[in-house]
């Protein structure tokens, strides 16, 4: 063989592995966090890819906690995706059980877990089931046992704030009947939205938790802005996160309230800035 063909191969072989080694780069999709926020995340275009070695922080919205229990937790791009997968989970409080008993009374778990509950003679938990599991919305039935002997009919099902029921209104319901509610736009419900009668008495409804809502206005009174988008009217539902920047020739004042603040049914804390001196 020619010296001519010894670099043809040579060359032929060192295209191959350099196309290989290519071909192999990792990319890391841009994360998407449920109820997380990442940090700086101005700095980068959730449409582009993100390179392996890349280093990344992130924090859970209020309720909510990484895996690593860190307010900002730190994420790799390798070549096996994001180490550790960025996700952010439930805080379930469990309280101390009505007409009944659970080793988890007065303890927090988070989302996935499952509690058991055993319920005193003559009582159960909702649909009789013996436990609890902790689900994104919070537990997936109220932790209370009610009593098992349902006899008497209900009334009409109690109205909510910002919510109704989602089925045709009777006049009475047979026992152990449910009913649905769900709410109005932007309203974030709390508890679940399913409710039973028992004993003549309908179970506890859920709440439908009031929205924000940002205004011009509002905003000039404390010489802010909203830091990620210029529309000047905003809807947040309760539990979420806003954050604001001062206007241009503004500081923060010492006294104020975070940039990044959270809704909270309906209430806002505004931080606060003045001209710069």
């Amino acid at each position: 063989m020619g010296w001519s063909s010894v670099l043809l191969l040579a060359s032929a072989y060192l295209t191959l592995c350099l196309s290989t080694t290519k071909g192999e780069e990792r990319l890391c999709d841009f994360p998407k966090i449920i109820h997380g926020i990442l940090y700086d995340a101005k700095k980068y275009d959730p449409l582009s890819p993100v390179p392996s070695g890349k280093v990344l922080y992130y924090s859970c919205e209020y309720n909510f906690v990484s895996p690593s229990n860190s307010f900002w937790t730190r994420i790799t791009c390798t070549e096996g995706g994001w180490s550790p997968a960025p996700k952010c989970l439930r805080i379930c409080f469990f309280p101390f059980v009505e007409n009944g008993d659970s080793t988890s009374s007065g303890q927090t778990h988070l989302q996935g877990d499952t509690v058991q509950v055993v319920c005193n003679q003559g009582y159960s938990l909702q649909n009789n089931q013996s436990s609890i599991t902790c689900t994104e919305e919070g537990w997936s039935i109220p932790p209370k046992c009610i009593s098992a002997n349902s006899t008497r009919k209900c009334g009409p099902p109690p109205s909510i704030d910002n919510g109704d029921i989602s089925s045709f209104l009777l006049p009475e319901y047979q026992p152990l009947s449910s009913v649905e509610y769900q709410c109005k736009s932007f309203n974030k419900m709390q508890g679940n939205n399913k409710i039973t009668c028992r004993n003549g008495e309908w179970s506890e409804p859920p709440k439908c938790l009031n929205a924000c809502i940002t205004s011009e206005e509002i905003m000039g009174k404390h010489n802010i802005s909203p830091k990620w988008t210029k529309i000047r009217k905003i809807y947040i539902q309760s539990g979420d996160y806003i954050e604001f920047t001062c206007k241009h020739g503004y500081k923060m004042t010492n006294t104020s309230p975070p940039l990044r603040t959270m809704c909270n049914d309906g209430h806002i804390s505004y931080p606060n800035c003045t001209k710069r001196s």
